[in-house]
Formats: structure tokens, sequence, C-alpha cells
């Protein structure tokens, strides 16, 4: 197992999180593995009050006393420069590891780093963020388009099969729900529960009635 560590920055909203990860962590998730102390760098904007606001962590694996040393300057700087209010490390092996197994440890590693693919290339290609499912509400079309298809087509890419998709969109929606319950309320998430029971209850109903009309 590797020691991996989180660099926590404070900012003060998801416009100045953009700004950081776009001035300095892109940078830095290709720069800092070159060093000796570092051997993987990856992002995470969270932006919640359950963590104190607006935050981006840069999780390293590797030797985060030395990586400090090297690098603290540069994180000094970006507080001069008022795009992070402060910064911290944790270290987070255990609960890492814990979290996911050993080899799903690694793996989620590497999920990150693709994510952070998706996140860079779609800084590059949206001006605006499209809204997660309906960027275009007013404008008539037979499906709405959002950032859903991304993750859709995403999943299509890999050739997963429907079945396939469905129970890893489930999955996702599962744990959706049990972050809500825990950084939320156990109500809130209930709520959003029956909410998706009674439109997928609405979906059967219309997929089994054009079934039954065919």
């Amino acid at each position: 197992m590797r020691e991996i560590s989180e660099i926590r920055f404070k900012t003060v909203g998801e416009a100045e999180n953009r700004r950081l990860i776009e001035r300095y962590v892109v940078d830095a998730i290709d720069r800092l593995p070159e060093l000796s102390c570092c051997e993987y760098a990856a992002f995470m904007p969270v932006t919640h009050e359950a963590v104190d606001g607006s935050n981006v962590w840069l999780t390293v694996a590797g030797d985060s006393d030395a990586l400090v040393e090297h690098e603290s300057e540069a994180w000094d700087a970006l507080v001069e420069a008022d795009l992070v209010s402060e910064w911290d490390v944790t270290e987070v092996t255990e609960d890492w590891y814990e979290t996911a197994g050993e080899q799903g440890g690694e793996l989620l590693l590497q999920c990150h780093d693709v994510a952070n693919q998706l996140t860079t290339a779609a800084f590059e290609t949206f001006d605006t963020r499209p809204a997660p499912i309906d960027t275009y509400p007013n404008e008539d079309s037979n499906q709405p388009i959002g950032w859903w298809m991304v993750l859709e087509i995403a999943a299509g890419h890999q050739e997963y099969s429907f079945g396939e998709r469905a129970e890893l969109f489930l999955s996702g929606l599962e744990h959706t729900y049990e972050d809500i319950a825990e950084l939320g309320s156990p109500e809130t998430a209930a709520q959003h529960i029956d909410e998706g029971i009674r439109a997928l209850e609405a979906l059967r109903d219309d997929l089994t009635g054009e079934a039954d009309d065919g």
C-alpha cells in the first residue's frame, strides 16, 4: 500500500475552486509525480457545509513531509495571491484502503486520474458547465441534454452493456443517497429516494404500457 495524503486548500466558492484548479492544480498533478517524493497526484473540488464550504483537495501518494518541504512555498504563495485562504495536510492512508481495499484503493486512484482528465477537458470545452439534466429546458426536443449525457456516453464508450450501465448508475445513486444521509440528513436522503421511486414507477408504467399497446 502507498502512503496517501490530502493537501486541502480552502477557498471561498466554486468559481475560486476552478481558478485554483486552472492556475495551479492542473500543472501540479502532472509535475509533482516527477519528484522522487511523489508517486501520484490527483484533485477533487469539494464544496459542502459539512467540510466548511469550498475546498480543493489534492490527493498525493508518497512522502508527504518531503513534498511539503518542496512545495509549501508555492502553497503559501497561493494564499498570498488570495487563491486560497489556507491549506493543511491530512494523512488518509488507513481510511483510503479501509474504504476501498488494497486493490480497490489502487483502482480508486486510477479512477480519480481519469475523472481529472475529464474535468480538465470539460473546463476547456465549456465556458459554463451544462445543467445536470436539461441545459435548455425551453427548447423543443425529444431528449434533455446535460451533464448526465457525458456519463452515459462515457459508459457507452467503454462498451458496458445496457444491464451493466443500469447497475452502475444505480450503484452511483445508492452511494449519493448515503452521502446525503451522512452529510445532510437521513430525512433528506429518504425524500430523494421516494422521488426516485416515484419516477421509476412512472417510467415502468410508461414502458409497460407502450409494450402492451404494441
